[in-house]
């Protein structure tokens, strides 16, 4: 697959450190236009709206400087596009902003494209496509991205993360949907590459299209509280770490569907050990396949692994460790079918 930082000048950080050190200045304008509205302990916030002072979040993206807010009211943005080089968080008022593509990103990669630390909170962001068939809801260049309540859905993929092994990536109460174009399976719900930490909690991965739920080449990677279902789409693995890495799996419900493409429901390894770690902890998780044939554990590189705790249905033990050794105990099967939660998982 192909994959395809601005700081703030010594005056506007000037500006930004007098805002904040006296009560009675105003606030620095974001250039041209009116003055922002609300001053705070660590930033600007910046309004987005109907009658607030930006009308596209793009603009208000454009004025904020390190440490600033843009939040924007409910509603719907279409074809709202923007990089983003300031550390800054973009959220919503309340509820989520609907961020819509309906032509593709004029810089060939996503809605929002970020290269440096982003909070991204309440959004959704859905309709990414570009002429290379890679755009996405999201596209992650560098820093430290944190992802909460949002959703992601209908793009060629959800999150396309490149390569930043000093960087790393949260995300929590967030929904990936309906991601993929289809075949040849190279497109994703969510598909992180190199950096040095993942985090998945409390999110829920579902309906890929021919692709993964979740894909990742991160040195470190962490699913928990968390789901990952195939449902009625035709996914492939539920998870993929195929250069492996340290990974723990805890707490989490994950669901082969019948119509998965693919017998194994999660990959370690596959493409060759080119991660230092290999500490892997899958615990205390249910695993549901719905699959005529399938296998549970992938790993050719026979690493072995701590797997316990986990309850079966739809497979064997010895289909689900396919030959993992290591501390492998307490893997019970059951034969009733477990209820699957569909539920979205933001709380806004």
């Amino acid at each position: 697959m192909r994959h395809r930082l601005l700081s703030a000048s010594l005056l506007g950080v000037s500006l930004l450190l007098a805002a904040c050190t006296s009560p009675s200045s105003p606030a620095p304008a974001p250039g041209p236009g009116p003055v922002v509205d609300t001053p705070t302990a660590t930033g600007r916030v910046l309004t987005v709206g109907p009658g607030k002072t930006y009308a596209t979040v793009r603009a208000a993206v454009a004025a904020a400087l390190d440490g600033d807010t843009v939040r924007n009211d409910p509603g719907t943005y279409t074809n709202d596009f923007f990089e983003v080089n300031r550390k800054i968080t973009i959220e919503s008022a309340s509820g989520l902003a609907r961020l819509v593509a309906t032509v593709p990103p004029p810089n060939g990669k996503a809605i929002i494209t970020t290269n440096t630390d982003v909070t991204l909170r309440g959004l959704e962001l859905t309709g990414a496509k570009v002429p290379d068939r890679n755009g996405a809801g999201v596209r992650y260049q560098g820093g430290h991205l944190v992802i909460e309540d949002s959703y992601l859905y209908d793009n060629e993929n959800g999150l396309l993360a490149a390569s930043a092994p000093l960087g790393s990536i949260r995300i929590t109460r967030t929904e990936f949907a309906h991601n993929g174009l289809g075949d040849p399976g190279q497109t994703h719900n969510l598909y992180v590459n190199e950096v040095g930490q993942l985090t998945f909690e409390r999110s829920y991965s579902h309906s890929a299209v021919v692709g993964h739920e979740f894909k990742s080449r991160a040195r470190s990677t962490t699913i928990t509280d968390s789901r990952l279902f195939d449902l009625n789409e035709t996914a492939s693995y539920s998870f993929d770490t195929p250069n492996g890495g340290n990974l723990t799996v805890t707490g989490s419900v994950i669901e082969q569907g019948a119509r998965s493409t693919n017998s194994a429901i999660m990959t370690y390894g596959t493409e060759g050990l080119t991660r230092e770690g290999r500490t892997v902890t899958i615990s205390g998780n249910t695993f549901v396949n719905r699959r005529s044939t399938a296998l549970g554990i992938l790993n050719p590189g026979k690493v072995p692994m701590t797997v316990t705790n986990n309850t079966l249905y739809g497979l064997s033990v010895t289909q689900f460790l396919n030959g993992t050794t290591g501390t492998v105990s307490g893997n019970v099967v059951t034969t009733t079918l477990p209820l699957l939660d569909t539920s979205h998982p933001f709380t806004r």
